[in-house]
């Protein structure tokens, strides 16, 4: 895992948490950045930050269940009895 996808993984967790305090921790990570000299890296862990938010909202799209999902899964099971059967 790159140092940007670190800070962004980092970033995220934090941000889920408390999204009130979504300010302070960004002006707190820009403060981190500049006193290691890497200030670089902003844009590219705002750009994993923003991928993350993406997997995690797809993740959540296929985690849900949806009446036709359901019909699906009952008519396979249906399909497999009568094969076995």
């Amino acid at each position: 895992m790159t140092i940007e996808a670190q800070y962004a993984a980092a970033l995220h967790a934090l941000i889920e948490k408390e999204p009130a305090k979504a300010g302070e921790y960004l002006s707190s990570l820009k403060k981190t950045l500049e006193r290691k000299g890497h200030q670089k890296l902003l844009g590219r862990i705002f750009a994993e930050y923003r991928r993350d938010i993406e997997k995690k909202k797809r993740f959540d799209s296929y985690r849900e269940i949806t009446p036709e999902h359901e019909r699906t899964r009952t008519l396979l099971e249906l399909y497999r009895t009568l094969i076995t059967s």
